[in-house]
C-alpha cells in the first residue's frame, strides 16, 4: 500500500530530477543533454512502473488470502 511517506518520496525525487535536469541543460550542449534529461526521465518511469507491479502484487496476494478465507468458510459451513 503506497503511504503518505512514499509520496512524499516520490515528490522529492522528482523535484530531485528536475533540478538535475536543469543544471544538465545548463551546463551541457543540447544534444548530449537532452539524452542525459531522457536517461533520467526512462530511470523515473522504471522506477514508478516496479512500484506500480510491487502495488499489484501485494493486492493480488490479498485478493489470494480473501479467496482462502472465503472457501474456508463455505467449506466449514457445509459441514
Amino acid at each position: 500500500m503506497i503511504t503518505i511517506q512514499d509520496l512524499y518520496n516520490i515528490l522529492g525525487n522528482k523535484i530531485s530530477n528536475e533540478m538535475q535536469k536543469s543544471l544538465i541543460r545548463n551546463n551541457f550542449p543540447p544534444q548530449i543533454a537532452e539524452r542525459m534529461c531522457d536517461a533520467i526521465d526512462g530511470q523515473e518511469k522504471a522506477e514508478h512502473f516496479q512500484r506500480l507491479l510491487q502495488e499489484y502484487n501485494e493486492w493480488l496476494i490479498n485478493q489470494q488470502r480473501q479467496q482462502a478465507i472465503v472457501e474456508r468458510f463455505l467449506r466449514e459451513y457445509r459441514k
